[in-house]
């Protein structure tokens, strides 16, 4: 049976916000700490009206301590807001307090949806702006980001053109390793620069042509080459998912969520409304352009058995060893219904207690 996992993005409720976006990210793991979910990741999001997770290693902290079998991490890290020595602390106090329970999950985006948020990490101490850098620099810049923070985590050497003296730094608490460290992407790049450095990858196919995951993973486990004895391809595809009592259900369950993507992307962004709100939406002619150009063929979407078929098929395609879900619905308790009913449907056991 394929692993499943959650993504949680800290969906946020137009009549609860943010803060309450937040508690409830620790409610809903500590309910689908027994469901059999392998790991329960958090997203990072800035700037944005609907997402409310701006810190994951704070809240993977909450989270793991509220918990007792599920892995914690994040899904992911984005490395261009950080620098990879301060990651590579925040991590390992992270796996002294919860040992064989976190994973670190990084990406190259900024996780913000304007550009002024989005630069605004990267500006210098002083504030000095970022320099404009084409997309092959960022790629080139991320890359070299990333090999830092694995040499800062003992894995690797120090690239090329990094600061003297760092090899040096004594990386505390320095008598416990990184945890495991997973790209993610969803790009062709992505899956070249995870096998070559031997990692774990994660691949976001939402809004995409499913083909696009199968031929993603295809590439990644085709030039895979293992850094250190042991180390094999490992593949995880990351799916939106809404399982109802029935199709129906399920549909409505999906309307916030896919009501705020069409807001975000018309450049009017805000939380989520309520159910009966999103199904009664009338689109204007912009909306609706940005609704029909948004490909949803990746969602899984109906009731238990039809979406723990649909998994299946996916899975098998992409031949992805775990699948990672999504469920971004307006009530909490609908988000861990959801899960609940495909776990019961592809028969999840509850992980073992670390």
């Amino acid at each position: 049976m394929t692993v499943l996992s959650v993504l949680d993005q800290g969906p946020v409720r137009r009549d609860a916000g943010p803060r309450q976006a937040i508690h409830d990210s620790v409610t809903v793991a500590r309910e689908l700490d027994t469901a059999g979910y392998a790991r329960y990741w958090v997203a990072e999001h800035h700037g944005t009206a609907s997402r409310a997770i701006s810190a994951p290693e704070v809240l993977i902290g909450a989270i793991a301590s509220a918990t007792t079998r599920s892995r914690v991490g994040a899904g992911g890290t984005m490395l261009p807001n950080h620098t990879p020595l301060h990651v590579a602390e925040q991590f390992r106090i992270l796996h002294t307090l919860y040992p064989g329970r976190i994973d670190l999950g990084v990406g190259r985006a900024t996780g913000a949806t304007d550009a002024v948020t989005g630069a605004a990490p990267a500006r210098g101490l002083q504030g000095d702006p970022a320099p404009a850098r084409g997309l092959q620099q960022d790629r080139d810049v991320f890359d070299a980001s990333l090999r830092e923070l694995l040499a800062f985590g003992g894995r690797r050497e120090f690239p090329a053109g990094a600061a003297a003296g760092d090899a040096d730094i004594r990386v505390m608490p320095d008598d416990v390793p990184l945890p495991p460290v997973y790209l993610l992407g969803s790009s062709a790049s992505a899956a070249r620069t995870a096998a070559a450095l031997g990692l774990p990858y994660a691949m976001t196919a939402g809004f995409r042509d499913p083909a696009l995951a199968v031929e993603g993973l295809r590439l990644y486990r085709q030039r895979f080459t293992p850094a250190r004895d042991g180390d094999h391809p490992y593949a995880i595809v990351v799916l939106r998912a809404w399982v109802g009592d029935d199709r129906e259900h399920a549909e409505a369950l999906a309307a916030p969520e896919r009501l705020a993507n069409v807001w975000q992307l018309a450049g009017d962004a805000a939380a989520l409304v309520p159910v009966h709100e999103a199904l009664a939406y009338r689109f204007s002619e912009p909306e609706r352009a940005v609704r029909d150009r948004l490909d949803l063929r990746s969602d899984l979407v109906g009731g238990p058995a039809e979406v723990a078929d649909q998994l299946a098929a996916l899975a098998g395609a992409s031949g992805a060893d775990e699948v990672m879900l999504v469920t971004n619905t307006y009530e909490p308790a609908d988000r861990v219904a959801s899960f609940r009913r495909l776990a019961a449907a592809v028969g999840l056991a509850a992980p073992a207690s670390a």
